[in-house]
C-alpha cells in the first residue's frame, strides 16, 4: 500500500521523473488491481488518478487504465467513505483546472468606439 501512495505522490510532485515510468506502473496497476489487498487496491486506485491528473500525455493512458479496470471495491469498514470511480474524479479535475486556468485570465481590454 505504501509503495503504491507513494507513486501517488511522486506523480505529482517529481516532474523529472519521465512519464514512461507512470505508464509501467499503470500497466503493473492494471494486472493486479482486482486480485490486491484491501488498502492496496484502494493507494492503486488512486495512483491511478493522481497518474492521470500529471499532464495531458498520462491523463489518456489512466483513464483508458481506469475504464479497463472498472469499479473498484474497497472495504472502508464501518465508515461513510466511498471508493471514487478513478475516470470520472480524473475528468472532474481536469474540469476543475481548465476552470481555474480560464478565472486566471484577465478580460480583453474592449476597443474605445
Amino acid at each position: 500500500q505504501v509503495g503504491w501512495d507513494m507513486l501517488a505522490l511522486a506523480s505529482m510532485q517529481r516532474e523529472e521523473t519521465p512519464d514512461s515510468y507512470f505508464e509501467t506502473c499503470l500497466a503493473e496497476i492494471e494486472k493486479r488491481i482486482h486480485s490486491a489487498p484491501n488498502r492496496t487496491r484502494h493507494a492503486m486506485n488512486n495512483a491511478v488518478m493522481a497518474i492521470g491528473i500529471r499532464n495531458t500525455e498520462l491523463r489518456s493512458a489512466a483513464l483508458a487504465v481506469a475504464e479497463r479496470i472498472g469499479k473498484v471495491e474497497v472495504d472502508h469498514g464501518e465508515t461513510g467513505c466511498k471508493t471514487p470511480d478513478a475516470a470520472s474524479y480524473i475528468h472532474k479535475t481536469w474540469q476543475r483546472k481548465k476552470l481555474k486556468a480560464g478565472a486566471g485570465k484577465k478580460p480583453a481590454a474592449r476597443k474605445k468606439s
